[in-house]
């Protein structure tokens, strides 16, 4: 099915990808307060929800199934959430920050990876490649750090 990559199936759902960012920042405490939030998520419901990557952040795949138990298990455990997986919005700054990170995936071999729409998300569902594409990884990974700290939400 889906390992833990950039994409989902682009017809399955939304992927999370907490900024590297955010997470590379933290203190080593931190890294204990992500992992007690993965925890929590996977003892409210959501078993499948991974452990964080040390400096590689959080991936994890919504899908329409799967939505209900997420939403129930993130909502118990909100105070517990790393800074990237909060309900904070995307500032214009970061919403800058994904313009430039989709116009880097082009410039990197995907020329069909769309725009964010005004709430930071962006809809593969026409992209041609597929979540374990070589080029649409290597491009991610190239250009990831551009998203201002922003959560990077992929859907299809």
């Amino acid at each position: 099915m889906l390992t833990q990559t950039f994409l989902p199936l682009l017809t399955a759902g939304l992927l999370l990808v907490a900024p590297v960012a955010a997470l590379a920042q933290q203190p080593a405490d931190n890294d204990d307060a992500a992992l007690a939030y993965a925890q929590c998520m996977r003892d409210n419901g959501y078993a499948e929800f991974p452990d964080p990557t040390p400096g590689e952040g959080m991936r994890f795949l919504i899908t329409p199934g799967s939505a209900a138990r997420f939403e129930k298990a993130s909502t118990a455990c909100r105070e517990l959430a790393p800074e990237g997986l909060r309900d904070e919005g995307v500032t214009p700054e970061q919403l800058e920050g994904l313009l430039k990170l989709a116009q880097c995936v082009r410039d990197n071999g995907v020329p069909s990876f769309p725009d964010p729409s005004a709430d930071g998300r962006f809809d593969v569902s026409k992209v041609a490649a597929g979540p374990d594409d070589p080029k649409l990884q290597a491009a991610m990974g190239a250009c990831r750090e551009l998203s201002r700290g922003a959560r990077i939400m992929i859907g299809g």
